[in-house]
């Protein structure tokens, strides 16, 4: 049997007209009349399963709706979806709102998360590493025969330099509020440190190695000199390389292997002194990075190693099944981006006024959405932000159940549901909200919401709910009206 999708709006509950509020009834018979009309597309009930496929198969790709068939060559300059745009928009939804903002600019702008600036800045990297290795070999053994292929590639990476210089002009950046951090992020930012540490040791042993060949060069290679001692004349380049390398690292580390014998000349003797000063800074630097890596480590991101620890402890001790202790520490990784903190202790430590502030940069937006909240006062939105509650669901976790008792709605920060009657289906997403009858009525859910992806959402309850009505008599009156049964089919 198909089911058609209902309108934009809440979630819509309960089997008899009679028993909704007023704008739920509204929404009702416009899903009616539209399904009826056939105004939404069938969706058979075999296809529920197709949703988290579909879901995960739009992160290898750009954002829907951007796309180099849609948008031309701009797509190259838009945000792609993947795990690293999701972890600071949010949600695919917000990734859209991302390209579709930066279209509507219209000034060229290369996104940081654009197809374009990944490429750009991996060929970057690589030619300026063959820059920094082939010049100094090019100096010091190739005297000036290094062929037309070096050339090429020398006046290639000089253009690709200049043109780097203006896009660098065009080059987006991420704002520090708009950053969010998170354990795999945070590996990754350690590794390609340490990586570049080594990366520059490796280039200073590589340019005191050369140097250590191109100063008897420039001498004409005079008898004592270590190039004529170790019969490295007619060797081949490979050869000659090693060799200064090696006498260079063997200096730099302070070993006798390679430099047996003392400086033959003043020009020698400056050499040797430079590979050994050298060697002491690339130490102190090893030595530094390392201290201030360990040093520097978050200590939010201690606290929530510890509580995992604890938490995998507990997991053991208790045998829990692998696929349950998986979904836990999923979780945990939702919830906290791998960072440990407490809302309700950042809450507390902060003034009433700033406290009014986050809530409503954070849920404002949220409530404005519900028609029921649309035409209330500021004071009154502003008392039921201080109920919220904030709520992390996994991927396949059933938020709310058809026919269960519920005394609280849902408002979607981030993230899709699907909710599930037994006439229709309809996802929701960012700015979405469902429940809204339960929060008025504490009535049954008449519908299944799952989550199709990680949700970050807001709840509110019924008690806190009638808390915050307590102090506006009148907005209580009101909503009193749209839940009293009107045996004609009136209000709700």
């Amino acid at each position: 049997m198909s089911k058609n999708l209902p309108p934009e709006g809440g979630e819509v509950e309960g089997p008899s007209p009679d028993r909704l509020p007023v704008c739920t009834q509204q929404a009702a018979a416009a899903a009616a009349a539209a399904a009826a009309e056939g105004g939404w597309p069938a969706r058979s009930a075999d296809r529920r399963g197709e949703d988290r496929s579909r879901v995960m198969e739009k992160l290898k790709g750009p954002a829907a709706g951007c796309t180099t068939a849609t948008c031309g060559w701009r797509a190259l300059l838009l945000p792609q979806l993947n795990r690293q745009s999701l972890y600071v928009y949010g949600s695919e939804m917000a990734v859209e709102q991302e390209c579709r903002r930066q279209l509507q600019s219209g000034v060229f702008v290369i996104h940081p998360f654009s197809l374009m600036r990944s490429y750009y800045i991996m060929c970057m990297m690589a030619i300026t590493f063959l820059n920094l290795i082939g010049i100094p070999m090019e100096i010091a053994f190739l005297d000036g025969n290094s062929g037309l292929a070096w050339e090429g590639f020398n006046v290639f990476s000089d253009t690709l330099f200049l043109i780097d210089v203006a896009l660098n002009f065009r080059m987006g950046i991420i704002a520090e509020d708009s950053e969010v951090s998170n354990a795999n992020l945070e590996v990754v930012r350690l590794f390609f440190r340490i990586l570049s540490l080594f990366m520059m040791i490796f280039l200073l042993c590589h340019w005191n190695g050369c140097i250590q060949y191109f100063v008897p060069m420039l001498e004409e290679f005079p008898t004592d000199c270590w190039v004529r001692k170790e019969n490295l004349m007619n060797a081949t380049v490979s050869v000659k390389y090693s060799w200064g390398v090696f006498r260079a690292l063997s200096q730099m580390i302070a070993l006798s292997y390679g430099s047996m014998d003392a400086p033959t000349n003043y020009v020698e003797m400056w050499i040797v002194m430079v590979s050994m000063v050298s060697g002491c800074l690339m130490y102190t630097v090893l030595v530094a990075n390392a201290t201030t890596m360990i040093a520097n480590t978050d200590p939010a991101a201690k606290e929530y190693k510890s509580k995992m620890s604890r938490l995998e402890h507990y997991m053991t001790f208790m045998k829990l099944p692998p696929e349950l202790q998986l979904r836990i520490t999923n979780y945990y990784q939702a919830r906290y981006g791998g960072k440990w903190f407490q809302e309700k202790d950042v809450m507390d430590t902060v003034s009433s006024a700033l406290k009014e502030q986050i809530l409503m940069v954070m849920c404002s937006r949220l409530l404005r959405k519900v028609p029921m909240f649309q035409t209330r006062e500021e004071n009154f939105i502003n008392a039921v932000l201080f109920k919220l509650e904030y709520e992390v669901f996994l991927e396949g976790d059933a938020i709310v159940r058809q026919n269960v008792p519920g005394d609280r709605m849902f408002f979607i920060d981030h993230g899709q549901v699907l909710m599930e009657t037994d006439s229709y289906d309809r996802e929701l997403c960012d700015g979405d909200f469902f429940g809204e009858t339960c929060v008025l009525t504490k009535s049954k859910h008449l519908a299944t919401v799952k989550a199709l992806t990680d949700c970050q959402c807001f709840s509110l309850s019924w008690d806190d709910f009638q808390e915050a009505l307590d102090g506006f008599p009148d907005v209580k009156k009101d909503l009193e009206k749209m839940v009293e049964l009107d045996t004609d089919g009136g209000l709700v």
